[in-house]
């Protein structure tokens, strides 16, 4: 149990992460060399379709395997948890959890706001309804946020890594 916790944990944070990565800097650029708006239109929804599938999952198995670290006594003993703000690994896992937060509403706004507004957009452009710079601009948009969703992962794999460290958490403030 000892191996497994924290190795499933780092499974489901290099399939968030890495999932990421290669979405926003390799997948969706690569649907920029499709001219057919419908066809790179629906190119991208299976993407993020299937995407949408690892991040739910990855999110689900780094919370219970999260908790289960936290309640487990080789990886937080009883003494941290009972009064953990008295210790570095307090202050680093509620900055740590700040950052689940943020990224968990990034994903969701991502989702809900880009996502959708990209395919409205879309679908006017197909219709000769709006020109093409305003699709462009908003797939701009929807790219920045998403390295910025990125970069919130990247500081939540260096706070784990700082509360793995128990030389460092598990000393008295």
């Amino acid at each position: 149990m000892e191996h497994l916790l924290p190795g499933f944990h780092v499974l489901f944070a290099a399939l968030l992460v890495g999932g990421q990565v290669l979405l926003f800097f390799a997948v969706i650029p690569s649907t920029w060399l499709i001219d057919d708006e419908g066809l790179r239109r629906r190119v991208t929804l299976v993407v993020a379709h299937r995407f949408t599938w690892i991040v739910g999952i990855s999110l689900v198995g780094l919370i219970v395997t999260g908790l289960a670290q936290f309640y487990t006594d080789i990886f937080v003993p009883p003494g941290i948890r009972e009064d953990m703000m008295e210790f570095h690994f307090g202050r680093v896992f509620m900055v740590k959890m700040l950052f689940v937060t943020i990224l968990i509403i990034m994903i969701a706004v991502h989702g809900a706001v880009f996502g959708q507004r990209i395919g409205r957009i879309s679908d006017a452009v197909q219709a000769g309804e709006l020109d093409r710079g305003e699709l462009e601009q908003a797939r701009r948009t929807s790219m920045v946020f998403s390295i910025l969703m990125v970069l919130v992962s990247i500081v939540l794999i260096f706070l784990g890594a700082s509360l793995g460290n128990h030389a460092y958490s598990h000393d008295p403030l």
